[in-house]
Order: C-alpha cells, then structure tokens, then sequence
C-alpha cells in the first residue's frame, strides 16, 4: 500500500511538471525581449493559474502540518481555515487594493470616452447636421479604448504627435475582408515606419482628447492638442468634461500600485484627462 500510493505520488508529480514545462518554456522566450507588454502573457495563463494553485496547495499542506503538530489541540478543521487565512487574506487584501488603485487612478480615459458618446448623440438629436464628427488626440492614440465608444457618425483622427511610429488605420467598410485590403487608400509597412496620411489637420476637428499636466507642471510642457487648439484659427474650443488621471512620474511607485485609504490623500498626483469641443461644430 506505501509503495503503490509513493508511486501514485511520482506519477502525479511528474504529470504537474508536464504540464508547467511549457510556461517555463514561454517565460524564457518572452522575458528576454526587450519590448514587453502583458498581452504577450495571454497564451500561459492558464497555466499561471495552475501553478499558482499548485503552489498554493504545497504551502498550504506544508503549513497546516506546522501548525498541527506544534498544536496538538487544534482540530484539523481549524487548523485547515487558520491555515488559509494566514495564507489567503494578505492576497485579498492586495489584489483589492490593486481593483481600487486601477479603478480610481487609471479609469479616466473610458469615462471620458463615455462623456464624448453622450455629448456627440445629444447635440446630433439637437441638430440637423449628419455630417462625420471627427474626435482627435495626439500622444493619447493608444488609450483609446475601442470604436464601441463612438457614435455611428463619428470618426477617430490623429494629431501628428512625438510618436514617430506606424499609427493603426480605420477599417472599410467591408470590415477585415479581402475586399477591404483591395480599396483600402492608407499606406502599410512591416517596419513600424511612420505613415503620414494618418495624421488629420486641426481644422477638421470637432473635439480633442487630452491628457492635461497639472497646474504644478512646467509651464514649458503644454500637451501637443493644446498647442494645436492655440494655433487654430477656425474657431473656439471649450472644456466638455475633465477627469483625473495618475501622474505616474510624480506619485509614489506604492500609490501608483495599490490603492491605501487615507495614505495614498496627498500622495498621488494627478493630472487631467480633458474633453474638449469646438464651439462652433454644431452651428453650421
């Protein structure tokens, strides 16, 4: 009986590491490279959740059997949840922390999409003008969250910005098909080289989206819209909506990770994330 259940032991042992061998394989891929993104976890994550449960089951054995034989009283029952809030809580209490800290610092960009949708559906209902709205940003292209957060007659365009790379086009009308490829007008290439029929000019705008420094900041650092707003001569500009956003480099690499109440008052720096509309946009 101790052999065959030291031989069901080996075979399970042998099987976990089976399975784990190819995230370590991915791992020693992925992490030499010298541009990382989390996405490039995607294909292992699986397997991260299960040897993070592998682990967590070992301490958890290794632990109890501590806990029981220097207290010989306690019940296993007991001495199982002791274990696992000893183990598990200082977990929740990070991963919760971590929830607040992306919500309440990093959200500002899928809100101020959400305010743009509202403002551009009202002042269409308000207004006989069905031509295409254009929303344009600058250095903030990557934060854009998806066309889901544009209307059916608005459209993204982008700032020539600091960003000297290849910038994403918007698809035809025939989606991702071959025939989309066949009249698509935008220039590709496999190199990353920046293409500059992306770019639209300031006059074409009806809102801008901004990441705004706070009022603390050099006043030689002005946003890359702001100064195009400055220099546009074809009409005014307002404040739609502004919310704030983490400055990553002022805060405090604790802050910036988890959310501390009453800490993180006074710690965090934000700066703001800014919706701006042309005055005029909707009059014509």
């Amino acid at each position: 009986t101790l052999a065959k259940e030291t031989a069901s032991s080996h075979n399970s042992d042998s099987l976990k590491i089976l399975l784990l061998v190819p995230m370590y394989v991915w791992i020693g891929i992925v992490f030499p490279r010298s541009h990382k993104e989390e996405r490039f976890l995607f294909p292992i994550y699986p397997v991260l959740c299960f040897g993070a449960s592998i682990t967590i089951d070992e301490i958890f054995d290794a632990f109890d059997g501590l806990v029981r034989k220097n207290m010989t009283k306690i019940r296993s029952k007991t001495s199982k949840l002791l274990t696992g809030l000893v183990l598990l809580s200082p977990s929740a209490v990070i991963s919760i922390s971590r929830s607040f800290a992306l919500y309440h610092h990093y959200s500002a960009p899928l809100a101020i999409y959400q305010r743009l949708y509202s403002d551009i559906s009202t002042r269409l209902n308000l207004s006989n003008n069905e031509s295409t709205v254009l929303v344009c940003t600058a250095g903030e292209w990557y934060r854009f969250p998806s066309s889901f957060y544009l209307p059916s007659n608005a459209q993204l365009g982008f700032l020539k910005s600091s960003f000297s790379g290849q910038l994403p086009q918007a698809f035809t009308e025939f989606g991702s098909t071959n025939q989309s490829v066949k009249v698509q007008k935008g220039k590709f290439n496999d190199v990353n080289k920046e293409e500059m029929d992306r770019y639209v000019d300031i006059q074409q705008c009806s809102y801008v989206v901004e990441l705004v420094p706070s009022s603390n900041a050099d006043s030689n650092d002005i946003p890359e819209c702001l100064q195009y707003m400055n220099s546009d001569s074809s009409g005014q500009w307002h404040l739609v909506d502004s919310l704030n956003y983490i400055d990553v480099d002022a805060t405090p690499a604790l802050h910036r990770i988890l959310y501390i109440p009453i800490a993180s008052e006074g710690r965090v720096v934000h700066k703001k994330y800014s919706l701006y509309a042309r005055s005029s946009s909707w009059d014509e």
